[in-house]
């Protein structure tokens, strides 16, 4: 009797959820069968009759929903598999379950006596409370795109403004704080570039009929919003100050105001919400409830009662996660768990998460799409330079003139790989006349005694500690963060390990209070993000002083025995060019030796090793030729993109390593081979590559095209492009500059561009080059300039579009044109209907294209 009671209660809410959810069904998933929707309803009621919802069970979830809907999915794992529910209908079962839960949770919580003891009497009282249930459920918040009452959309707009007023905020490392300009951050967001884990960077934007047409499946350098769009998940990966952050910010931004073009335009309007895992480094990882606490505490509080919840279920929701690597290693897989959680509940969320390339592997998240940030083109840092110095407010242009000249120097191009780099050597250049440092240790310690003393004593502000006291205080947070695995700091964790610094450190007066207000306050390097904790403004000032503070205390067997963590792996780097030589010594032959012991992270023991040399000033010759043969023998050719970014970073160095040519090693090998010898951006790389691009495959000849972006183009095409057999038939590079110094390609058939920065300029001087009959454009966010391409193409038979753009094909009426194929956003055709020469036009659906009635040729379009 009571169990078909409590089957009656279960199949009233099933039946009653379903109906209540009718309109969110039909808006979402409008495109399924009636009876995939009704099969998913009924196997919800099923799952809920089969369920174990005794007293013990509800009160062991403290009769909540959330929780209980997840006991449910824990209790029938495999519920929408037996009930042999189309895949596609799995989001509505999920929808429905959760909706169900939160009915029979109010339910319960409405019943008289809602006591554990009395749950059996409460049982027996159902029969009246079956006439009562609809009136009662009817009052229960409805779960759907918005609340009745209008208070979602009220608390939406609030919290966006409140996102939008907080991230799009351009903060230039090195500027003081009354120096920061007011540009938004959107304003001065510089596009970078990045590589796609696909293998073929240009799917999805381009189906496969169009890469027969491209010749190739190399792996290409994309815009990054290029090779982020179209894809649902993506793990973005990056090295220290690479960028990722400020994407992460520039993202939610443009999509609370609705401002992303292209392949990324789905996403305007959606609900960003932005967790930076830094502060969840320990405890518990954030709930849906809690996502708006770390970006707008301000406004949080008043979000309504599920709200959050509401997005996600909408598939409204934007989570971006940003900084796996600033977690412990040991919680990344929790972190991994939670994610998995929240996107098997909701699985219509859109998720970028980033990290540092070293701790998440590409295939760490198995349905994300893998996307690493590039390091800067020469052209990315010319025109950051510029923006940098714009953004500061100088109106004088001579400092960004004496930094733009200087960039000639090798040393200097290679520190500028990074926006966090190129900023601090911008700010640099600010203050001083001289020269700019050469390496990346002096860049930092050069930016810290700026940052620390410098502008302060211009300014002739007083602080309670001298530059030396600053740094040793500074070393010690640092140290006892990076000792925790933490990348922030309560006030009271940091106020008790000033404490226990003081007495050592006897010429400094003042309460740790009062150290702490000055260090956050004057000394540019500590801040505090959020009331009540601190942290650095960047983990690579922590990285930095925390190795500083680990040589001075010669915690040398602390940094072995922590060398196989990728948390620790940039302090140990920094901590060999903090060291002596005898220091350096017994820190990288302690490393070598625990992988000559067979530990099972050999090859990144190695590695490490051997990023160890970009930064040791004096190493005795025993353990330099010790990593040398280690490189030799174990680590070249490089395995991975991985690989290559750490090997790179030796700089010229690494030349010596690689073979003389490519014979023997096979083609992927070679790729990165290539990519390994153009990133030491070295005039003594250019023989090398010369020697590789004599190679006749294919796939290596458009791995040496396209390194050509990380030279001088003129020097690059002549001593390197033309020494190819296939140069003279087709090119496909990186980038607008080279097309001046095509000439000497006189018989160059098929030429291909990637624009990684917005439209084409400077190419007014460019006299026509008449071979080339098929041209193919890839594309970003602007085709501006396509104009001056027909011009200097004027006898193109076949074009090619394709990327995340619009195109304007204006122009286009005075070529020979006879195959016209377009995977690009949006297209006009209207002046091509003209051209008599026209066979055939291809269209990659979904497209937008106008002007098609006029065109008289064949149309294809290619769906999916």
């Amino acid at each position: 009797m009571q169990r078909s009671k409590v089957t009656r209660l279960v199949d009233s809410i099933g039946q009653y959820a379903a109906e209540q959810l009718a309109p969110v069904v039909q808006a979402r998933f409008g495109h399924l069968p009636d009876n995939e929707v009704e099969a998913a309803i009924l196997a919800v009621t099923d799952v809920l009759d089969d369920a174990d919802l005794t007293d013990e069970v509800l009160f062991e979830v403290d009769a909540d929903a959330e929780k209980l809907a997840k006991l449910i999915r824990r209790q029938f794992p495999d519920r929408p598999r037996t009930a042999a529910l189309d895949p596609a209908a799995w989001p509505v079962y999920n929808l429905v379950l959760d909706q169900s839960c939160r009915y029979l949770v109010q339910v319960l919580h409405s019943l008289p006596s809602f006591q554990p003891a009395a749950l059996s009497e409460v049982l027996a009282r159902l029969t009246g409370l079956a006439d009562t249930i609809d009136a009662l459920l009817s009052r229960v918040p409805l779960t759907s795109l918005r609340t009745a009452d209008g208070s979602d959309e009220a608390f939406e707009a609030e919290y966006l403004t409140a996102l939008v007023r907080t991230l799009d905020r351009l903060e230039l490392v090195g500027l003081p704080d009354d120096k920061q300009p007011a540009l938004k951050l959107t304003a001065a967001y510089l596009s970078l570039s990045a590589l796609s884990d696909s293998r073929r960077a240009s799917a999805p934007l381009v189906p496969k009929e169009l890469v027969e047409h491209l010749g190739h499946q190399h792996s290409q350098a994309l815009p990054v919003e290029l090779a982020i769009g179209g894809h649902r998940r993506v793990l973005l990966r990056g090295e220290a100050g690479s960028g990722k952050t400020t994407l992460v910010h520039w993202l939610a931004v443009r999509a609370a105001q609705h401002e992303l073009t292209g392949s990324l335009v789905d996403w305007n309007g959606l609900v960003p919400f932005v967790i930076r895992l830094r502060s969840h480094a320990a405890g518990d990882l954030p709930g849906p409830e809690r996502f708006a606490h770390d970006t707008t505490p301000q406004v949080a509080g008043a979000m309504p009662s599920g709200w959050a919840h509401r997005q996600l279920a909408s598939g409204r929701a934007l989570l971006l996660v940003d900084g796996v690597d600033e977690v412990p290693p040991a919680r990344r897989r929790g972190v991994k768990t939670w994610l998995t959680g929240l996107l098997d509940t909701y699985p219509e969320t859109r998720v970028v998460v980033t990290s540092r390339t070293a701790a998440a592997q590409r295939r760490w998240l198995t349905s994300f799409t893998a996307i690493s940030l590039e390091p800067m083109s020469p052209a990315n840092v010319h025109d950051f330079i510029e923006r940098w110095h714009k953004a500061a407010g100088q109106s004088d242009r001579s400092a960004e003139r004496r930094l733009q000249g200087q960039m000639k120097h090798p040393h200097l191009r290679e520190l500028a790989a990074t926006p966090l780099l190129c900023a601090m050597l911008c700010a640099l250049n600010l203050v001083r006349k001289s020269e700019l440092p050469r390496n990346r240790m002096d860049l930092y310690r050069t930016a810290l005694s700026m940052l620390l003393h410098l502008r302060d004593a211009e300014r002739g502000i007083p602080s309670l500690l001298s530059d030396a006291q600053k740094r040793v205080l500074l070393r010690d947070l640092a140290w006892r963060m990076t000792l925790g695995s933490r990348a922030e700091m309560r006030d009271e964790q940091a106020l008790a390990h000033l404490t226990r610094k003081l007495p050592e450190m006897p010429k400094v007066d003042g309460s740790p209070e009062a150290l702490l207000t000055d260090l956050v306050e004057r000394s540019g390097v500590l801040r505090s993000p959020v009331p009540g904790k601190v942290d650095f403004i960047h983990r690579t000032f922590q990285e930095y002083l925390a190795a500083d503070e680990a040589i001075q205390q010669h915690h040398i067997e602390t940094l072995v025995g922590q060398a196989h963590l990728d948390t620790w792996r940039e302090t140990i780097v920094m901590a060999c060019g903090h060291a002596t030589a005898k220091q350096a010594d017994e820190l990288i032959n302690g490393i070598l030796d625990r992988a000559d012991q067979g530990d099972r992270r050999a090859r990144r023991l190695r590695l490490l090793g051997a990023a160890c040399l970009e930064t040791v000033a004096d190493i005795a010759a025993p353990a330099r030729q010790r990593v040398d043969a280690a490189i030799e023998r174990h680590l070249i050719p490089p395995r991975s993109f991985d690989e290559v970014e750490v090997l790179g970073a030796l700089g010229e160095k690494v030349l010596r390593f690689l073979p003389k040519d490519l014979n023997k090693v096979p083609s992927k090998s070679a790729d990165l081979v290539i990519r390994l010898a153009a990133l030491t951006d070295s005039q003594a790389a250019l023989p090398i590559l010369a020697a590789y691009a004599q190679d006749a495959r294919k796939e290596v000849y458009y791995g040496v095209c396209f390194a050509s972006s990380l030279f001088d183009p003129e020097t690059y095409v002549n001593q390197v492009m033309l020494k190819s057999p296939h140069t003279r038939q087709n090119v496909m590079v990186l980038g607008a500059e080279i097309i001046p110094h095509l000439t000497p390609m006189r018989d160059l058939k098929r030429f291909g561009i990637v624009l990684t920065s917005p439209g084409i300029s400077g190419l007014g001087g460019v006299e026509p080059i008449l071979s080339v009959e098929s041209l193919t454009v890839v594309a970003a966010s602007s085709l501006d300039g396509l104009g001056e391409l027909f011009r200097i193409f004027p006898r193109v038979a076949m074009l090619v579009l394709a990327g995340d753009c619009d195109a304007n094909l204006s122009g286009a009426e005075a070529l020979p044109l006879q195959y016209l194929l377009v995977s690009s956003k949006t297209v006009n055709l209207e002046c091509v209907a003209s051209i008599s020469t026209l066979k055939k036009v291809i269209l990659c659906d979904p497209i937008v294209a106008s002007g098609l009635e006029g065109v008289r040729a064949e149309v294809e379009i290619i769906r999916g």
